[in-house]
């Protein structure tokens, strides 16, 4: 992360970073970090990294088709969706802890889900990463879990409650942690 000298030169900064890519500050924070009104919209735009520290972002974040090894920078909490899609990630070391919305952070190089978001309050999307397991993912989503495309030799740390639907290969639906989803549905329906 960028190291600031003073104050104003932290606001020019800031506000240089949010005229390249097109975003509203509303708040310059004291710990050098931005709110955002609105969606910040960062794919496509081969960044290895997040330009500034973002603390809330009223919008969705976006920060899909990059080549980001690191989520240092990403707003602490996103009142919408947060997209880190198609990166180079193999950590969520950084990444928000708060999400209104979807989280995905499909299609990276993940081996853990340690420091994914405390709270989703969409989809979870964590499939096409080198996870093994489940450890570290969110207690309940509130919406569909997908983590197909994975080479898991449990599903420990599974969530405790998917109130949508669970997207994994066929190979793993034999897992106790699957088995006690199907009860659980099964139940609900009832």
């Amino acid at each position: 992360m960028r190291i600031f000298e003073s104050t104003d030169e932290f606001k020019l900064y800031a506000d240089q970073t949010a005229e390249k890519y097109k975003f509203v500050i509303s708040k310059y924070n004291e710990d050098y970090s931005i709110d955002v009104d609105g969606h910040v919209i960062l794919y496509y735009k081969e960044l290895k990294n997040i330009p500034i520290q973002f603390n809330k972002v009223d919008g969705s974040f976006n920060c899909a088709y990059n080549n980001l090894t690191s989520l240092e920078g990403s707003p602490r909490i996103i009142k919408n969706n947060f997209d880190c899609y198609k990166n180079q990630l193999t950590s969520l070391i950084g990444c928000s802890r708060i999400v209104h919305g979807d989280f995905s952070c499909s299609y990276n190089e993940l081996t853990s889900l340690k420091d994914c978001p405390e709270i989703v309050q969409g989809n979870f999307y964590c499939s096409h990463n080198n996870l093994d397991n489940l450890i570290g993912c969110p207690e309940i989503v509130h919406e569909d879990f997908s983590c197909s495309g994975n080479k898991f030799k449990s599903l420990k740390g599974a969530p405790k409650a998917i109130k949508g639907k669970w997207d994994i290969d066929d190979k793993f639906k034999s897992f106790p942690e699957y088995q006690k989803y199907l009860l659980v549905k099964k139940i609900e329906a009832l």
